[in-house]
């Protein structure tokens, strides 16, 4: 299942209002007290009269942000749910607290308009055009905050993946407690506070390895758009669990493929 798609964005805000202690969003993961991932920011929807957190988000220009397409699908105009780029801010800040960045306009990628939604929590949601990217372009440039660089075509290509360790940070869930994000009474875990967490890529029985990468446990509700970087270069966009608990592998989307490119060279 998706990390959190735009349609069931109110039911994973509502699976994140429980708070319970200080521990990291990803799951393992190490809280950003140092604030050395500083260029990635939470996406945070308007809902009534409150702002919720509900998916991350890198800085990769002083004013764009890269994330995923099925964070920002249903933001891109105002459509009949009510929602649109007015109904999203961004936060750099560790906690998810002010300043907020706000929204001049969102570009997603065109094919992912085109994808018939898959069954469940299948690998056809890994197939094209399933092309997980998304840019939201910002009002203003974000003061004092160093963008991140994107991986070029075939960046990964040059790496040999079983030696290397990445990055994946983001602003989601933590840990569950009892239940999953699909039982009746979720109960998770969840402080907003920005973590990482070192990983490693699984070239077994992979999915699509020529768009997707897949990761060891790490990812959770909450971390779709954020980034797995490098050495500080975005390389993928988190984006895919296969478990309610966030207890498997996870899947990123490589901005290195031949699609992300020419989606990020026509908009960048």
């Amino acid at each position: 299942m998706r990390l959190l798609r735009g349609a069931a964005t109110l039911a994973a805000v509502a699976v994140v209002l429980l708070l319970a202690g200080p521990a990291g969003a990803i799951i393992g993961g190490t809280t950003d007290t140092a604030n050395r991932y500083a260029n990635v920011g939470v996406l945070q929807l308007h809902v009534d009269s409150d702002w919720f957190d509900f998916c991350s988000g890198t800085l990769v220009r002083p004013d764009v942000v890269l994330t995923a397409a099925h964070c920002t699908d249903f933001l891109v105009e105002e459509g009949p749910d009510g929602f649109g780029p007015d109904d999203l801010r961004i936060s750099f800040d560790p906690q998810g607290d002010a300043p907020y960045s706000t929204v001049d306009h969102i570009v997603v990628h065109p094919d992912w308009f085109t994808a018939p939604p898959p069954p469940g929590a299948s690998k056809l949601a890994l197939a094209p055009p399933h092309e997980d990217i998304a840019l939201v372009f910002l009002d203003t440039a974000v003061a004092g905050v160093t963008p991140a660089p994107i991986a070029g075509l075939d960046y990964l290509a040059r790496l040999d993946l079983k030696s290397e360790t990445f990055t994946a940070v983001g602003y989601g869930v933590d840990a569950f407690i009892t239940g999953s994000v699909v039982s009746n009474h979720p109960v998770v875990l969840v402080d907003g506070i920005r973590s990482y967490r070192d990983v490693s890529v699984i070239t077994e029985h992979d999915l699509y390895p020529d768009r997707f990468l897949k990761i060891t446990q790490s990812l959770c509700f909450g971390d779709s758009g954020g980034p797995l970087f490098h050495h500080g270069t975005v390389v993928a966009i988190n984006v895919w669990t296969f478990s309610a608990r966030c207890s498997g592998p996870n899947f990123s989307y490589r901005v290195d493929s031949t699609a992300a490119r020419t989606f990020l060279e026509a908009n960048l």
